[in-house]
Formats: C-alpha cells, structure tokens, sequence
C-alpha cells in the first residue's frame, strides 16, 4: 500500500506550526531528513511529507517539548533508544506506565533517580503484565530484579518472560526463543511476556 503524504503547505496549515518551527526541528535532528520529500508539481518542486509520521512525530514533539530539553528529545526520537537517559521526574511526566509500575520500581531501586532505556523497558513490561494478567506489587518486584539484572548484562531481549506460582509462591524465569515448557504439578503460569516484542512496541511509543 503506497504511503500517503501531505505538502508542505497543507501540514504547516494543518499542525498550526511555522515554516521556521519546521526547519528547526529538522536542524535539532527531531525530524528525519528522509522524511523531507522533493517532488516536481505542475508549478515546479514542491516538498511533501509521509502524512501518518510527521504528524504522529509533530504531535509528540508538541507533547514534549515542556517535559523534555532538545538533548532529551534527540535521544529519544533517534534509532539508538538504548542511550537515552532521563532523570525520573521526568518520565513521570510522559505516562508511559502508571503509577503502581513506577512505585514497584522505586520500592526496588529507591536510590535511582537517572533512568536508561532498560530501567524504563522493564516498566514497561511489569506495567503490562499488571494490567493485562493482574500480577501483584510483590510479583512486580521480583520480575523488575530479574529483569535489570539480566538487561545489564545481555544486550539481546530474544527471551520469553514467565512469572510461575507454586503453592502461592512466585517465581520468575527467562526462557530463550520458544523453547516448550514443562511445569511439574501444582505449578501454573500467571503471566509472560515476549521480551523482543515488548522492546519494539516501546521503541515505537517512545519515538512515535
């Protein structure tokens, strides 16, 4: 399906912005360069834009831009996610996950105040898996310990998440791939989560 774009003129009509406001986000690297396309019209070249993304990202930059310094914002829309840091006031203030998410993290991490993006993935996951499988703030804990234990010392998230109970006791595994899984009796899987899944929904959210 052929990508639908916008000109130029109708998107600064369009998002309320200036031919200025434009050109400098492009300058700060907030907007890609490839996304600035030159076509020839029936009056000469004329500049046209991939309408879904540059409104999506116009809107975010909007969103931020109170929150967040341009350092920040660079960080945050360039394709390497993994460096980026933000202190914890901050991404409060985005509503990436709620606030029984980052009350489990701050319970675990008390002393951390400057999060990357595995602290901020490992929300994501445990804000997912409460509101999707209903795990309890303790459980949301011990899959935030396994979870920034393993990510400081893999890079790759090609794992499965399993949060187990046996006779109400929790625990928490990695398993790579989509190896079977074989429980022996009276234990039951309570949540899992696709970690290489996960990281792209949130690469996507957060650069969206």
């Amino acid at each position: 399906m052929e990508e639908r774009l916008i000109s130029k003129k109708d998107l600064l009509i369009k998002e309320g912005i200036s031919y200025g406001t434009l050109y400098r986000w492009k300058r700060q690297g907030l907007i890609p360069e490839s996304w600035f396309i030159h076509k020839a019209t029936e009056i000469g070249q004329a500049t046209f834009f991939p309408e879904d993304k540059i409104t999506a990202r116009i809107s975010r930059i909007k969103g931020l831009k109170n929150e967040l310094s341009v350092d920040q914002m660079q960080e945050l829309f360039s394709a390497n996610v993994e460096s980026f840091k933000i202190p914890m006031q901050d991404f409060k203030g985005l509503e990436i996950v709620g606030r029984m998410s980052i009350t489990a993290f701050t319970s675990v991490f008390p002393m951390k105040d400057l999060l990357d993006f595995n602290d901020v993935f490992a929300m994501y996951v445990v804000d997912h898996l409460m509101k999707l499988s209903g795990i309890y703030l303790e459980d949301a804990k011990q899959v935030l310990r396994l979870l920034c234990k393993y990510l400081s010392a893999e890079a790759s998230k090609e794992y499965q998440l399993i949060l187990l109970r046996k006779m109400g006791v929790p625990m928490t595994v990695l398993v790579r791939g989509e190896d079977e899984i074989l429980l022996e009796d009276n234990a039951e899987i309570i949540a899992c989560a696709n970690l290489g899944e996960f990281e792209e929904a949130l690469k996507d959210q957060l650069i969206a």
